[in-house]
């Protein structure tokens, strides 16, 4: 693929990104008066600041970057978590208009769309907490010692895509409806999700210990690179930790649900 293909693939996903960005801030406005006061994601009119602004750099920088240096993944890697998180938001709030703004049965699939925005932010998270961390700054395993961390987060990120996406029970949005695409009698599906969960801090860790390495290993242009990855990486730590304090001590006692 020539350097003009994708670097014109590059910028087309960063614009992609950034309509998601305007649609997902304008949709959330939208659907504040229905909103759950202490649900995730629910902080009234300051949360797109907080929890969808921070995001909106890895479209801008994925796309330099991809553009720039296409065999480099780290690019790719940037805009898929700034597409990701934006249409998770989007989808969240595409299913409250259709069930409690709009008239019933003006917006279509409501719930099947909705459903899809349990898997989106998690991945984009664990993405961003793991693979642009092994993989920084040249888009290179540190050794092929990691090739196993590598396959283990992989396999945690499409387990919970598959999992959450199949999990029965209530969508966690909207706490009355239940997931059109769970497998209903199979609540082992569920448990596993939760239980795959609980490896996230592993993969962060395990990731996180990779670049710890490369910065002892490594020369002082690389180094004052890693600071700025971990720069970058404090902001989004900072916003995320403002989120689920506000969650867990500022929701109200009936924080995400509508009935």
């Amino acid at each position: 693929m020539s350097t003009r293909i994708t670097s014109w693939v590059a910028w087309s996903l960063a614009s992609l990104g950034v309509a998601s960005f305007v649609l997902a801030v304008i949709l959330h406005i939208v659907t504040l008066p229905v909103r759950a006061p202490g649900s995730w994601g629910t902080g009234g009119i300051s949360t797109p600041v907080w929890a969808i602004l921070p995001f909106f750099p890895f479209l801008i920088v994925g796309a330099l970057i991809a553009a720039r240096r296409p065999k480099n993944p780290i690019g790719w890697l940037s805009l898929a978590v700034g597409i990701l998180w934006m249409l998770n938001n989007i989808a969240s709030s595409y299913m409250l208009i259709g069930l409690r703004v709009a008239d019933p049965g003006s917006v279509p699939y409501p719930v099947a769309v909705g459903s899809l925005a349990g898997w989106p932010g998690p991945t984009a998270a664990l993405l961003f907490g793991t693979f642009p961390i092994l993989l920084f700054p040249d888009g290179r395993l540190p050794s092929s010692r990691w090739r196993p961390v590598a396959w283990f987060c992989g396999l945690v990120i499409a387990s919970t895509i598959v999992l959450t996406t199949l999990a029965p029970g209530p969508l966690e949005e909207l706490r009355s409806v239940n997931n059109p695409f769970g497998l209903e009698g199979h609540p082992w599906v569920a448990d596993l999700s939760g239980a795959v969960g609980l490896l996230f801090p592993l993969c962060l860790l395990l990731s996180a210990s990779s670049l710890v390495l490369r910065y002892l290993r490594s020369g002082q242009e690389v180094r004052e690179q890693i600071k700025w990855l971990a720069f970058a990486a404090s902001v989004i730590a900072l916003g995320i930790f403002f989120f689920v304090v506000q969650g867990t001590f500022f929701a109200s006692g009936d924080a995400g649900s509508f009935d």
